[in-house]
């Protein structure tokens, strides 16, 4: 084994030490008797079983194809605000009016772990398909280039969130 490789082997097992122990923890945490996180278990699994159904041609889409310039982002906004900010809020957080009245909490866009789950392809097809899994209801008449105004607005949303998270650390 060449030295060089050595410090890369320890950082490798370090990584994976810390991620086994994070998941051990997660796991063990998982039984208890707390609605709260068997509320949030059972959304995520929700969530992974969406993202099987999705068509794999919605799934390699890393990117959306319509440019999140000025335009896309305030036609975006509009529309999130009309059809979407009554369950997921005027910020994204999930926790718009219609929320509490739901089965299933609508999804918190600024939760960068949840939301990582679907890739911009992933989300542009939950919008016009919806997801009777977690009441997410089918935009079919959203237009479908409105549909990547959509995305690239809930992607800004995150983006926007995390500079404020960010600049509160800095100050």
């Amino acid at each position: 084994m060449k030295k060089e490789n050595i410090p890369m082997i320890f950082l490798t097992a370090f990584i994976v030490t810390g991620f086994l122990v994070v998941a051990q923890t997660l796991w063990a945490h998982g039984d208890e008797k707390h609605p709260d996180n068997n509320q949030q278990a059972s959304h995520m699994q929700v969530m992974y079983a969406l993202k099987d159904n999705i068509p794999q041609e919605y799934r390699i889409m890393e990117r959306t194809p319509i440019v999140p310039d000025q335009e896309s982002l305030t036609s975006g906004k509009a529309l999130y605000q009309q059809q979407c900010a009554l369950c997921h809020g005027d910020d994204g957080r999930g926790n718009g009016p219609a929320a509490n009245g739901l089965e299933t909490p609508p999804a918190n866009f600024l939760d960068l772990e949840h939301s990582s789950i679907y890739d911009p392809g992933e989300k542009y097809w939950i919008i016009g398909n919806g997801s009777g899994e977690t009441g997410m209801p089918a935009f079919e008449e959203i237009e479908l280039i409105d549909r990547w105004h959509l995305v690239n607005y809930i992607y800004d949303l995150q983006a926007s969130a995390d500079k404020k998270d960010g600049d509160k650390h800095h100050h």
